[in-house]
């Protein structure tokens, strides 16, 4: 059955309310029974049937902005809610399953999917000989969730391939309005300060420059969508823009600033190449004039965005990168276990939160080399690759054929924003880390575009 008729699901419309006031029944006797493990159960079963039942963007959303909440201090104190992001990528992953059973794709299961599923399956296997076989495992089931879930979100995104009609492109903008107020309530000392650098919401630099790292293409899109908007409109777009600029600026991180720049220039090259061309001549040109005539202003950039309180980026974690490349070279081929660290996950009993039972390992891609050696490593990077070099052929296509097609700025600001996150992820190590919000939103902008690229493009007669 290739999907439901419209008169079927009319049929099954009423079926969410009834369920719903029997569950509240259930909840009502099991709590008045103290039974919250079964209550509990049924909660997550309802979960799971709700996010069957809402359209697959709105599941999306949710999961977007849930993960998001759980990294802001001010709504998760206390890390009250971390407990509850394992069962979230569980349900994210079964709610998509069912929708995807419920309706007809167009696209293809292609060799990048089958890869990540490899992946996954070379995770758990690693298990069996990890310094922690119980935290290899979870952790495992954990991403497998994730990768399962954005992948089969990214067939149900193409469903929607009318002109400009893009559902994760407005949810990420909308995530930006969202975590904006958090920002500048930040800026004015209204929330609780976190020690040494601005640190937005989420009470982390780096967390923030990485989040803007994901959001800037969009913004972007924004302001050059903007002429055909009402001014106000479009004097929000600007206003938006430049206020995360500027968080960016005072954040001070390093590696956000650095893959915000990858993924804007990415996004300005394919899109307005003189432009572009003319913005790097001009940058150029400034550089050499400041170096000449300002250089205690020069030293003083250099001292704050590059020295960064008096060490260079090596010298601030030339340590721990060490550390990392030689534990990646205990066990090259096949790595000590996924999501593990020698030395200090051996002695790691079950709980919700194990990030104190890890060490810093800097870059995504080294970190996941120690873990699951350069074989489980290949089949994680081999579908990151082929998915920018298609979308950079496509856009090529494209602009050649169709150049004010809709589906050029989706796939455009959707690979600038996977660039940025896997820019910001060599200098940080969350590619694989399923819990945190930057891998939940760079996984699923991923299944979008992957899903998107193995659909063949039709050259316009």
């Amino acid at each position: 059955m290739r999907g439901w008729s419209a008169e079927n699901l009319k049929l099954l419309a009423p079926l969410p309310s009834l369920g719903s006031i029997l569950v509240l029944l259930a909840l009502a006797v099991l709590l008045a029974r103290g039974d919250w493990r079964m209550a509990a159960g049924i909660v997550l079963v309802t979960l799971i049937l709700f996010s069957a039942l809402i359209a697959p963007h709105y599941l999306g959303l949710f999961a977007m902005l849930a993960f998001l909440g759980t990294a802001m201090p001010l709504i998760n104190r206390g890390g009250a809610l971390n407990r509850y992001r394992w069962a979230m990528l569980l349900v994210m992953a079964l709610g998509m399953l069912v929708r995807n059973s419920m309706q007809a794709s167009s696209t293809r299961w292609h060799p990048v999917h089958f890869s990540l599923l490899l992946f996954v399956l070379w995770a758990v296997f690693s298990s069996s000989y990890s310094v922690n076989g119980l935290m290899s495992l979870l952790k495992a089931g954990a991403f497998g969730c994730l990768i399962l879930g954005a992948l089969l979100y990214g067939r149900l995104e193409t469903r929607r391939e009318s002109e400009g009609s893009c559902n994760i492109l407005e949810h990420l903008y909308w995530c930006a309005v969202l975590v904006g107020p958090g920002c500048v309530l930040a800026a004015l000392g209204l929330m609780p300060r976190a020690r040494g650098y601005f640190a937005g919401p989420f009470g982390n630099a780096n967390s923030l420059g990485a989040f803007i790292s994901f959001i800037a293409p969009v913004l972007l899109l924004k302001l050059s969508q903007s002429p055909q908007k009402a001014p106000a409109t479009r004097a929000f777009y600007v206003a938006l823009t430049m206020a995360f600029l500027g968080f960016l600026m005072i954040s001070i991180s390093r590696a956000g600033i650095f893959a915000t720049v990858v993924a804007c220039a990415w996004w300005l090259y394919f899109s307005y190449r003189k432009i572009f061309g003319q913005f790097v001549l001009g940058v150029l040109l400034s550089a050499v004039i400041l170096g000449m005539h300002f250089p205690g202003y020069v030293d003083s950039l250099n001292r704050v965005y590059v020295q960064k309180g008096g060490a260079y980026v090596l010298q601030s974690r030339g340590k721990l990168l060490q550390i990392s490349w030689e534990a990646a070279k205990e066990s090259p081929v096949i790595g000590v276990g996924f999501g593990v660290s020698r030395g200090y996950s051996e002695s790691w009993d079950f709980g919700f939160e194990t990030g104190s039972m890890g060490r810093e390992k800097v870059n995504s891609l080294l970190g996941a080399v120690e873990e699951v050696g350069i074989v489980g490593s290949a089949l994680l990077v081999f579908p990151l690759v082929w998915v920018l070099v298609a979308a950079a052929r496509r856009l090529l296509r494209i602009r050649r054929f169709r150049p004010s097609s809709g589906e050029f700025r989706t796939v455009l600001t959707l690979s600038a924003c996977l660039l940025g996150g896997l820019a910001n992820s060599m200098s940080e190590a969350w590619l694989t880390a399923a819990g945190f919000f930057s891998a939940v939103m760079f996984w699923l902008i991923f299944g979008v575009l992957a899903a998107r690229l193995t659909i063949p493009f039709r050259v316009p007669r």
